[in-house]
């Protein structure tokens, strides 16, 4: 189909530190779509746009017409999903006669390679596992659970299989995934899960389920052992654990494995044991004799968690006002216990101790002493914004109007800004940091850009006015805290405790950097054939091409409304300069509520304007 170039364009004009942007190409669908609902990106970077007339298609360079899907009407936005590392994604849509149907689809021809039908079938969620050569895609039909095994040798579905009905509204509404534990895969090559009360073990080849096991209540945890053969399942209040026999599922579980308080976890430490975390203690057990290891298990107040280490174990008990960390050698005793004030909601091992932060206080605790490495607390009242300096090779943590420089070698930590008052920034705002080459810390929230640098000074903060309301996600780590009684917002700043503990573990560069100084490229997934020593690639997907995002670089872009009191309220893109709040780019939208996408590799951003203009800015 030959592209139409559109002659109603967008013309810009030259202002001061601005400049217009090279349109690459602009096509009209309403031919083809009549309005267009909205655009997205596939992971081989072909521009989707779904209409009232089907799904299409596009080059991303060029803006050719690649496929038409006329069936593919009305898709829903909110049911979109691109398969990770692959050039496949799912959607639902509403045919004009029949139930809603789900989808797979391959981009990069248009094919339907899984459809729904009139089945009933909603696709939650997919768990990707490349050593199997499958996809597992989770389905629910009415209240019914499916399970789907997806070749991804064959791009076809190879079996179905039902798992039990959702209970509550809320359940079938809400949580995308159903599986609770796994999936495991046992010896014989047997699929395992744990949903809710249930375990089911399915034969791989044809979906068949092997066996099941009913507990007497939601599982707690299950885990499998491979140097047994055996599956350890803990059970909610139970004051058992169970062992099962992972061929058949019969019950061995040995009469000297009976729990004194209520199971917590159970997890495998470094020596391949399996460490049994209970409210009254936590042991360890020898999966070879199914006993445990230690005459007396180690317990502490609040026990919450346990971290395995080479010699021994740090066990930490969580409580609103008042915690406890405790080292403990690999004979189960004690080798010291410290009071940590406060809710310990991130703890982690590093070269210098372990490091904790508190609603209270922070602070690391040396390994052999258990005594406070830094000479002072540093108290968050809420989760700090975290990124790392290159130059300085320091952990930079931003919180309350403070910045602090921690040195993840020695332990120390340094206060270097005060009083940093940053543009419609509060205090339970959830920034974001990432560092700025050369430059200093960008401080950021989608509608917010600050730079502090290095010597803490304010180089600038800048607040945008949103296009539309941003609020109304439900806070659910917010939630998860409130019911543990901690008064403390961290929405928004869970990835500020991964990269924390990302940093801790040594891991500079995460998948969620946007700075490209040490980045180097690497396979997400791929497609391999053939036998081991002797595979056959047929394609490999790199997170370098096929990660989307609003952030590049050295620029950020922000969707902001300008009011005016001489002119009517228009909606832009900015092209924010991190390093300087410049900005050196802009573009004048038609619609209040635009929906863009930005190409990070290619530094192109794509708009869907008047629900029937495609266009390609050039940055």
């Amino acid at each position: 189909m030959i592209k139409r170039i559109s002659l109603a364009f967008l013309i810009f004009t030259l202002t001061c530190n601005l400049y217009a942007q090279e349109k690459k190409w602009s096509v009209d669908l309403k031919e083809e779509l009549y309005q267009v609902g909205w655009i997205k990106q596939s992971n081989n970077g072909v521009i989707l746009a779904s209409g009232a007339k089907g799904l299409i298609g596009m080059d991303n360079i060029s803006g050719d017409i690649l496929w038409h899907n006329k069936e593919l009407k009305a898709i829903d936005k909110n049911s979109f999903s691109n398969i990770d590392g692959l050039p496949l994604f799912f959607a639902e849509y509403s045919p004009i006669a029949g139930k809603t149907r789900g989808v797979i689809v391959n981009s990069v021809n248009g094919d339907v390679l899984f459809d729904t039908k009139d089945e009933g079938y909603r696709i939650k969620n997919y768990t990707s596992i490349p050593s199997q050569g499958i996809i597992l895609f989770e389905l629910l039909k009415d209240k019914e659970r499916i399970l789907m095994s997806f070749s991804l040798e064959t791009w076809e579905k190879k079996w179905l299989t039902s798992l039990g009905e959702v209970s509550g509204l809320l359940q079938k509404l809400i949580k995308r995934s159903f599986i609770d534990h796994g999936p495991h895969f046992d010896v014989d090559n047997n699929l395992i899960v744990g949903i809710k009360d249930m375990i089911y073990t399915i034969k791989m080849s044809n979906g068949s389920i092997e066996w099941k096991f009913k507990a007497d209540k939601n599982l707690k945890a299950l885990v499998y052992s491979e140097i047994n053969n055996s599956l350890y399942v803990g059970v909610k209040k139970s004051k058992k654990l169970i062992v099962l026999e992972s061929k058949t599922g019969k019950d061995i579980t040995p009469g000297k494995l009976k729990l004194r308080g209520t199971l917590i976890d159970v997890t495998p430490d470094n020596a391949n044991n399996l460490i049994l975390v209970e409210t009254e203690g936590f042991n360890i057990i020898d999966p070879l004799t199914n006993e445990f290891k230690w005459k007396k298990s180690f317990k502490i107040d609040f026990l919450d968690e346990v971290i395995p280490l080479e010699s021994g174990f740090v066990a930490i008990g969580k409580n609103e006002k008042d915690g406890t960390i405790a080292l403990v050698d690999n004979q189960g005793d004690k080798v010291w216990v410290s009071k940590v004030k406060g809710y310990s909601y991130y703890t982690t091992i590093t070269s210098s101790g372990v490091l904790y932060i508190s609603t209270e206080r922070s602070n690391i605790l040396d390994l052999n002493t258990g005594k406070d490495v830094w000479d002072k607390d540093v108290k968050f009242k809420t989760i700090p914004a975290v990124t790392f300096d290159e130059i300085e090779e320091k952990v930079i943590l931003f919180e309350n109007k403070k910045g602090y420089k921690f040195d993840l070698k020695t332990g120390k930590v340094n206060l270097f800004a005060e009083d940093i008052v940053l543009d419609n920034v509060k205090r339970k705002t959830p920034l974001l940091a990432e560092y700025v080459d050369g430059k200093g810390y960008l401080l950021h929230t989608d509608q917010h850009m600050s730079l502090l640098s290095p010597d803490g000074q304010l180089k600038y903060t800048k607040y945008f006015e949103p296009a539309s309301d941003l609020s109304g996600f439900l806070k659910l780590a917010q939630v998860g805290l409130d019911i543990a009684g901690v008064d403390l917002d961290i929405q928004g700043s869970i990835d500020n405790v991964k990269m924390l503990s990302a940093l801790s573990n040594g891991a500079y560069r995460t998948s969620k950097d946007q700075t490209d100084g040490k980045t180097e490229e690497s396979i997400v997934s791929g497609l391999y054939v053939g036998s081991k020593g002797d595979m056959t690639t047929v394609f490999e997907i790199t997170k370098k091409r096929y990660s989307n995002s609003k952030k590049i670089k050295n620029h950020q872009f922000v969707v902001a409304k300008i009011k005016s009191e001489t002119a009517p309220t228009t909606h832009k893109i900015y092209m924010v300069n991190k390093a300087t709040g410049g900005l050196d780019a802009q573009i004048q939208l038609l619609d209040k509520t635009p929906n863009y996408l930005i190409d990070e590799v290619d530094n192109v951003v794509f708009l869907n304007e008047k629900n029937h203009l495609i266009s390609a800015y050039k940055f």
